[in-house]
């Protein structure tokens, strides 16, 4: 089972999005995939205003994604999640359909009130 957990504030938090840079977040969010969760850094998905990066592992294995205004110098994370290794473990595309929804859920919740969110545990 995969449990989503509200940690601290955005660090680097953007503030508050238009409703066109709302717009193509959830549209960003919305086009993740699975393998994308899982590549090495760099952006992931590419929306009008916004992007998705993977910023890397954290100290703790944790894949890092974030949401992120484009052509922003400095605070410019909309939304964070951090992904627990173990999520990577869906071995059947029920489970791979599970955690990138929890996924997405931890993006949405963070977009909404500018906390990071954790996912952990393995998908059942």
């Amino acid at each position: 089972m995969l449990q989503v957990q509200r940690m601290g504030n955005i660090n680097n938090a953007f503030g508050n999005m238009n409703a066109n840079q709302g717009h193509d977040a959830r549209l960003a969010i919305n086009a993740i995939d699975f393998a994308d969760v899982w590549r090495g850094a760099g952006t992931i998905v590419n929306q009008g205003l916004v992007r998705v990066d993977v910023q890397g592992r954290t100290g703790a294995g944790e894949q890092n994604l974030q949401v992120q205004i484009n052509g922003v110098n400095g605070n410019s994370t909309v939304a964070a999640a951090l992904i627990a290794e173990s999520v990577q473990d869906a071995s059947i595309e029920a489970q791979r359909v599970y955690a990138v929804r929890k996924i997405k859920d931890a993006l949405f919740s963070s977009m909404n009130d500018s906390h990071i969110y954790r996912v952990t545990g393995t998908p059942t």
